[in-house]
């Protein structure tokens, strides 16, 4: 067990060394001067951004539309439901009515 948990804080502190490393070398040797790395890299973030905020205003509508869907639906099925307990009552009704007449011929 105790291998194990130093196995993972070994693990865990080489991928931070390295990423430290990386950006260092990278910073180091990038192609670009800092401000127009800056620049690209801004430019990607605000596009990401827009990207979700588009993906997010997308979702609001649809679920909108899935709630008024929803909504709607449950109305039909209510009025239908409505519709059938009046059905059955009057079926009911009928039933009774023949019952009741064949009781008073016998």
């Amino acid at each position: 067990m105790e291998n194990q948990d130093r196995y993972y804080k070994g693990l865990f502190f080489g991928v931070i060394l390295g990423a430290a490393a990386g950006t260092v070398m990278g910073l180091l040797f990038a192609p670009r001067k800092g401000t127009d790395t800056q620049l690209i890299i801004s430019g990607k973030v605000r596009h990401a951004l827009d990207k979700a905020a588009e993906y997010y205003e997308e979702t609001q509508q649809e679920e909108t539309y899935s709630n008024e869907a929803k909504h709607r639906s449950q109305e039909i099925i209510d009025s239908a439901r409505d519709e059938a307990r009046k059905i059955l009552d009057e079926a009911n009704t009928i039933i009774r009515d023949i019952r009741g007449a064949k009781s008073l011929e016998n």
